[in-house]
């Protein structure tokens, strides 16, 4: 056993040695473990029996009893990784107090590439492999390869690294046909059949640390030190093709067979979508999860999320987002598969109409928008909608329905005509303007839906929108196309309010992308004419290197390295210059898509509201319509009813009365509901409420649409 001072759990999961020392920068370690200290380290020196491991974890509480039984694996297979240098054994005083034993492994992921696909973005995919006993397991992986603590610090035996990881999953190459068929004989290592295959460049990508329970060994907390590169060869077939893996000489020095695996060329966005199956949370960011925005940006950096572009909102806006609980920050991944940082935000919707645009099925969007100072206008073309701070535990109709009231009064705080801008020079005052007189006289909780993309605020970071649309009649609201200014956010605010209906709001839509689809194949000829001038250059540059090295006696390490920058170069501006310039909307796949389904099903399991909830939405969204269509057939034929002998009755009541021998029996949803005025099919208003004597309130049994009043109101549904 070594001891030392002790060291924080970021300093042991780097390596507690100098020779552990990772490349790259330093990643943060996941809470909440970061304030941890690494007390005793172990190596087969101080257990040089499996024995003496096994008394070591019965002391500090780890149970092994169960080691060994079905996919676990027994403590020498742990002692034996201890031996051969795969993983190191350490135990941790815990920020409560309590001690941990903690086993660290380093693993190599390695997207592998030849040379002329690696600047198409085109990497080898692992998609099964096959065991002597002919047993197939599928793999949807990258290469990856346990590294040895002797291989630390890896930025100095990267290249070696590389070399081993491929010669050893890449020993002998067959045919992808190649199968290992029950009672034939097993494939044997031939020298002479080796792979020529060479690594002649590694791009160091990144260093992620994950911690969690190990499968192998229950019970053993684990600390994956995860280093992604991109390896690129020379002699890699063309084709999908098949490999050979084979074990270690024995005694006698035979190699015997231990798998074969199944090799595919695929692009990286198909390989990304592979890898993100079966990812887990890793980890949530919330309020409190992070001091400063410097500790969230440092966050950031392992998914490659700078927020530096002007474009883009700053790292401080997002961590004021997440300290107000506006939004929440989900890490996923899995050991071999690539990390997702998902950016999860819950919205209400307002659909603003007053009666007599909700006659003719029209509501309000927001079309742009002037903030502060600013003297350019926004593009908006969408519903009026703000974020929901979701520390609340109470989201029903009412919660819904008042902050919808809330987001139209603190929006609109005075109507102006629809040329109305704001002067930089003169800014206006909240005391120059008379307050808009707005009465909310319904507010009914509509549908929810989902929608995932990349965020436009902060870019590189995908956003899950769970949206709640709730429809609000507004009396004061005028009926022509208007303006608006508001000063509830701190500075003055302008909006162009346009009165749309379904259809025209789809026109809109379709026309704003046939002008960005525009905008976007012109840029796209554009860069084409740049990528076939720069793809000239680069051959011309390449082809005068191979000829300077011809004619240069002795290897000249100055021309090796110019080939590789000139490669990184070809890969890193000009693959995606030619990518970018063979755009097509065609080719365009949604971030939804991109994502596996069983993931997108878990994450919209988190909204704020139940199924059962929408279910009861949607129940009474039908009752309604049922009732609105005979009420407005009885209108029209009640004069002809008496000649024709129909039954004008409500459907209701025909269809559904108990006994009737309906398939339904609804009389449990129109209980309650006698004293509303069924005849008229009109549902409760606000105003009505108001209306009403005070004595009367105990009796009356509000709508099924009713959702908030004055008075603190909770309708049971």
């Amino acid at each position: 056993m070594s001891s030392h001072a002790p060291l924080t759990a970021f300093a042991v999961a780097m390596g507690v040695r100098a020779r552990n020392t990772p490349p790259g920068p330093a990643r943060c370690i996941p809470e909440p473990y970061s304030s941890s200290s690494c007390e005793e380290v172990f190596t087969s020196r101080e257990l040089p029996t499996p024995q003496d491991l096994e008394r070591l974890l019965h002391r500090e509480g780890v149970d092994t009893r169960e080691w060994g039984k079905g996919p676990t694996k027994e403590v020498k297979k742990l002692w034996k990784e201890l031996k051969n240098e795969e993983s190191g054994l350490q135990v941790w005083r815990m920020p409560e107090g309590t001690r941990q034993v903690v086993r660290v492994a380093h693993v190599l992921h390695a997207k592998v590439s030849s040379e002329e696909n690696y600047a198409r973005n085109i990497f080898l995919f692992n998609t099964w492999q096959q065991n002597s006993n002919g047993q197939k397991k599928n793999r949807c992986s990258l290469l990856s390869e346990k590294l040895q603590l002797s291989e630390m610090p890896l930025e100095r035996h990267l290249h070696e690294v590389c070399q081993r990881a491929v010669s050893e999953e890449m020993q002998q190459l067959v045919d992808a046909e190649t199968l290992i068929m029950p009672g034939s004989h097993l494939p044997f290592y031939d020298a002479a059949s080796k792979s020529r295959i060479k690594v002649v460049n590694e791009v160091f990508k990144d260093h992620v640390i994950e911690i969690e329970d190990s499968k192998s060994f229950p019970g053993l907390l684990t600390v994956y030190n995860l280093y992604r590169v991109d390896i690129v060869c020379t002699g890699l077939p063309t084709l999908n093709f098949n490999t050979l893996e084979f074990n270690e000489p024995d005694k006698d020095g035979e190699r015997k067979f231990k798998y074969m695996h199944a090799w595919v060329w695929l692009k990286l966005d198909v390989i990304q979508r592979y890898l993100f199956e079966g990812s887990t949370l890793k980890e949530r960011v919330g309020k409190g999860s992070f001091e400063s925005p410097e500790q969230l940006q440092d966050w950031l950096s392992q998914f490659g999320v700078a927020l530096s572009s002007r474009r883009a909102k700053s790292v401080e806006e997002l961590f004021q987002e997440v300290e107000a609980e506006k939004c929440t920050l989900e890490h996923y991944g899995r050991l071999d598969g690539l990390p997702i940082l998902l950016r999860v935000v819950h919205v209400v919707q307002v659909k603003l109409t007053n009666r007599h645009h909700q006659a003719h099925q029209s509501f309000l969007i927001q079309e742009a928008k002037q903030r502060g100072s600013s003297r350019t206008w926004e593009p908006v073309h969408r519903h009026l909608c703000t974020k929901v701070n979701m520390s609340r535990d109470d989201f029903d109709h009412g919660f819904f329905a008042k902050r919808a009231a809330s987001l139209v009064e603190e929006s609109i705080y005075s109507i102006t005509d629809v040329h109305y801008s704001i002067n930089p020079n003169a800014m206006p005052r909240e005391e120059d303007f008379q307050k808009t007189k707005l009465e909310v006289e319904e507010a009914n909780f509509e549908s929810y839906r989902y929608h995932i993309e990349k965020s436009p605020s902060f870019e590189d970071i995908l956003t899950m929108y769970h949206m709640y649309t709730v429809v609000v009649v507004c009396d004061g609201l005028p009926n022509p196309d208007f303006g608006s200014i508001s000063f509830g956010k701190g500075y003055p605010e302008a909006c162009v309010w346009r009165w749309v209906t379904w259809e025209t709001s789809m026109d809109l839509i379709s026309e704003q992308r046939r002008v960005l689809l525009r905008r976007e194949m012109q840029r796209a000829e554009e860069i084409r004419a740049t990528t076939a001038a720069g793809q000239e250059c680069m051959k011309a540059v390449k082809k005068a290197v191979s000829d300077l090295q011809k004619k240069v006696p002795q290897k000249v390490t100055e021309l090796s390295d110019l080939r590789v920058r000139l490669l990184q170069l070809e890969a890193e501006v000009i693959s995606p210059l030619e990518e970018f310039s063979n755009w097509s909307p065609d080719k365009e796949v949604s971030a939804t898509d991109r994502l596996p389904p069983s993931m997108v099903s878990s994450l919209t399991d988190r909204k704020l509201v139940t199924d059962d909830f929408l279910a009861e939405v949607s129940m009474l969204k039908r009752i309604e319509s049922v009732r609105s269509h005979s009420n407005s057939r009885r209108a029209s034929s009640s004069k002809f009813s008496s000649f024709s002998g129909s039954d004008s009755r409500d459907p209701m009541e025909l269809d559904w009365a108990p006994g009737s021998g309906g398939s339904r029996d609804m009389s449990p949803w129109l209980a309650g509901t006698s004293s509303r005025s069924r005849h008229s099919g009109t549902i409760t208003r606000f105003n009505d409420i108001r209306k009403m004597p005070e004595q009367t309130s105990e009796s009356y049994s509000p709508s099924f649409w009713f959702c908030c009043s004055e008075k603190k109101t909770r309708t049971k549904l």
